[in-house]
């Protein structure tokens, strides 16, 4: 039995691993063990994404059912009669009317004033509205038209672009991130300026403000022509993209810039110029052609209009119990000029010298800000320039971006009661309730501090709603908005 179990028995071995087939096998096993793992945490993102889609949703439905901007208040309505005039212009006039005051287009009643792809997106829409009733876009005949079929029309042509243009390039940023969490990829698309701007005031801001999300992701994975064919689209969209473009155009010049290949380095900036120029003279072309070229931009930057509109968040508007005794008004364009170039020089200069995603990240919230609070002719609406490049913030300050956030909720406010939609302030108590609940701030002092103002903001709303009127001061409730807003926003330019 021992000789027996001698021979079958054999000596202890140990296993070297630095042979090569174990170490193939072992590296095999941890590839297929990371795949897994990877596998597991898309699958994850992939249900959140589908549940925050499922809540946006219905949000936009909901904020769909009440009423829009100018909703039965003739004679100029307001902003939903304005995109459904521009339909029906664009479809029934030819191309070198579009912009040009006549018979057929009284300028007064709510002219063309947007770049071309405006233009061309609502002569899309004018056909296809045609299509389904052309009693919808009967030039001079449907002036303020309103029907249940028209108004879901209208909704849906408002939700589809967000969808399109908007959300992708936002996904795509957060899933790519390493900071991102859950909650700050919740609040990021669920964000409800936005949602009440577009699909309750109704506008199409989704659609510039996507370009140019899809310009900040382009250009930060090196694709630097495709990002700045998207900037000149978004900008040929909206001219309110005029607040992203000096970051645009400085992170694009310093990374072109190469001091060891100054040749390539030129020729680089040469090529990206002439991408730009090519795209720029595409859009413009049937203007160009039919020597309307000029006209389009008289309605473009319209100078004349002032330096706000309505009681928005502005230094203009709410410093301007003061500055309306000062005589600067000959000067006020320079002036304007002036101070937003001083406030977003020290994040461009930053930004020049690294051109890193932080730095271009930061530079497009400080700019726009800038632009915001000291430029011409801004509305409240505008606000969403500084806020959407701060989306791209959360995840590293979160404390300080859901704050602007909030802000600009309540910015916004007084535009949504002229709207008719007070209820839009439960939304924004609801979305304030969950970010601060959710990122607890590193000092509790500042958390305190800062729900302490939210709360004050909430309580001007509450006041504008409910607050005595004042016969001398009809409008005090809608600047003490103003004031309140525009006097944080100044804090986070500083």
């Amino acid at each position: 039995m021992n000789e027996k179990y001698t021979k079958t028995s054999t000596s202890p071995s140990f296993i070297n691993l630095k042979a090569p087939e174990v170490q193939e096998k072992v590296t095999s096993k941890l590839k297929k063990t990371n795949s897994n793992f990877d596998n597991s945490t898309t699958w994850n993102s992939f249900l959140t994404t589908i549940s925050i889609l499922s809540v946006l949703l219905c949000f936009q439905i909901a904020i769909s059912l009440n009423p829009h901007s100018g909703e039965s208040q003739p004679p100029m309505f307001g902003d939903y009669e304005a995109q459904r005039h521009w339909m029906e212009v664009t479809l029934n006039l030819p191309i070198e009317q579009w912009y040009v005051n006549g018979t057929l287009n009284d300028l007064l009643y709510w002219g063309l004033d947007y770049p071309p792809l405006t233009a061309y997106h609502h002569n899309l829409l004018g056909v296809i509205a045609y299509k389904i009733n052309k009693s919808w876009v009967e030039l001079t005949d449907s002036r303020g038209f309103e029907s249940v079929a028209h108004k879901l029309f209208m909704r849906v042509s408002a939700i589809v672009p967000f969808y399109i243009f908007y959300l992708p390039p936002l996904i795509f940023f957060y899933l790519n991130s390493k900071k991102t969490s859950p909650m700050s990829y919740a609040l990021a698309l669920l964000y409800p300026a936005l949602l009440v701007i577009d699909n309750g005031h109704f506008q199409y801001n989704s659609i510039s403000l996507g370009m140019f999300l899809a310009t900040y992701v382009f250009l930060t994975n090196n694709f630097t022509l495709l990002g700045s064919i998207f900037f000149v689209a978004a900008l040929n969209y909206k001219q309110m993209e005029l607040y992203h473009a000096l970051p645009v155009f400085v992170f694009i010049l310093a990374r072109s810039i190469n001091k060891a290949q100054p040749l390539n380095s030129v020729f680089k900036i040469a090529k990206i110029g002439a991408v730009v120029i090519s795209t720029f003279m595409l859009i413009w072309l049937p203007f160009i052609l039919t020597g309307t070229a000029k006209d389009v931009l008289i309605r473009v930057f319209p100078f004349n209009r002032g330096l706000y509109e309505d009681k928005v968040a502005s230094f203009w508007c709410a410093f301007s119990f003061i500055l309306k005794r000062l005589p600067f008004q000959s000067v006020q364009i320079y002036l304007s000029t002036a101070l937003v170039l001083l406030c977003s020089l020290p994040s461009l200069i930053s930004l020049f010298r690294q051109p890193s995603e932080r730095n271009f990240r930061l530079s497009l919230v400080t700019t726009s800000l800038s632009f915001f609070l000291f430029s011409f002719h801004v509305h409240e609406k505008t606000i969403l320039l500084a806020t959407i490049p701060s989306l791209l913030l959360i995840s590293d300050y979160p404390s300080s971006v859901l704050w602007l956030l909030n802000i600009s909720n309540i910015s916004i406010f007084s535009l949504c009661v002229k709207d008719n939609f007070p209820l839009s302030i439960f939304l924004f108590i609801g979305y304030f309730l969950v970010s601060y609940s959710t990122f607890p701030s590193s000092s509790p002092l500042k958390r305190l501090f800062q729900i302490c103002s939210v709360s004050t903001g909430f309580l001007i709303c509450v006041l504008e709603l409910y607050g005595p009127s004042n016969q001398r001061f009809p409008h005090i409730y809608q600047l003490a908005n103003a004031f309140f807003s525009c006097i944080h926003l100044l804090y986070f330019l500083s």
